[in-house]
């Protein structure tokens, strides 16, 4: 006897509203790195508690998250171990934007993420031109003086800055801000307009252009390296070029925030 075409065309709708369902509490949890409550996660995610439960149950019995305590919910080992390799997995998603950001500018491109009070570079695209910036692997970038390292600080509150890199800062050039409130007023800028600068504080007759991308893989920083007077004359360019970048990199990669 054949199984009724209807009956599997509710079953398959229904697999999709449990996986949708599922991706939906795994996204709120990746939010809240303190873990959340079976009822935090209902009022996130707009589901009734019981059907939290069902779905957060399955997902506890592979791993997918763990249940501490009376509710708590955090992502588990088994979809942490999947993560484990996103930086190289980033390099590789991000190398032709990078080299397509590069090509329109001609100038010079990084990939960072933070790592403690520094800028981590992850992966660069040099500028094929004779006056070019060539970034070096290892060198000390602090958070509080470059472009990539604000543009991180900027999705952090002003008190988890000030945690983060403290409130007194060690002159790197001549043009370094000195004291947290110089950081917050930078931070606030990034804020409103999206785009971070440094001009000449890391670097002397160096500047830079950075936005950050706060994906499902992690918060990163794409940043143009310019030699200074080149820079005042094509910054609006660079601003357009960057921007654009930055929302080709984030829908292919997808919003930490994004909800269906």
């Amino acid at each position: 006897m054949s199984e009724n075409p209807q009956r599997r065309d509710d079953e398959k709708a229904g697999g999709i509203q449990v996986i949708a369902r599922a991706a939906k509490i795994l996204n709120a949890l990746g939010e809240q790195s303190n873990g959340m409550s079976l009822g935090e996660i209902a009022q996130a995610v707009d589901l009734p508690r019981s059907t939290v439960q069902r779905i957060v149950a399955a997902l506890d019995s592979v791993q997918m998250v763990r249940i501490q305590g009376a509710g708590g919910v955090r992502l588990g080992p088994a979809l942490l171990r999947l993560l484990s390799g996103v930086h190289t997995d980033v390099v590789e998603i991000a190398k032709p934007y990078l080299q397509t950001l590069c090509d329109a500018t001609g100038e010079t491109v990084s990939l960072s993420r933070a790592s403690g009070t520094q800028l981590a570079i992850l992966h660069y695209v040099v500028a094929d031109r004779e006056l070019r910036v060539v970034p070096r692997i290892g060198l000390n970038l602090p958070l509080y003086s470059t472009s990539g390292g604000r543009a991180l600080l900027a999705l952090e509150g002003d008190d988890d800055a000030r945690t983060l890199v403290g409130e007194a800062y060690r002159a790197i050039t001549q043009n370094t801000i000195k004291t947290l409130p110089e950081l917050l007023a930078h931070l606030k800028e990034v804020r409103h307009t999206g785009v971070s600068y440094d001009r000449g504080e890391t670097l002397e007759g160096i500047s830079t252009m950075a936005v950050a991308i706060d994906t499902v893989l992690g918060r990163f920083s794409i940043s143009l390296l310019v030699p200074c007077a080149r820079f005042q004359l094509n910054e609006a360019q660079y601003r357009a070029e960057i921007l654009k970048c930055k929302e080709a990199m984030t829908r292919e990669i997808g919003k930490i925030t994004a909800r269906d």
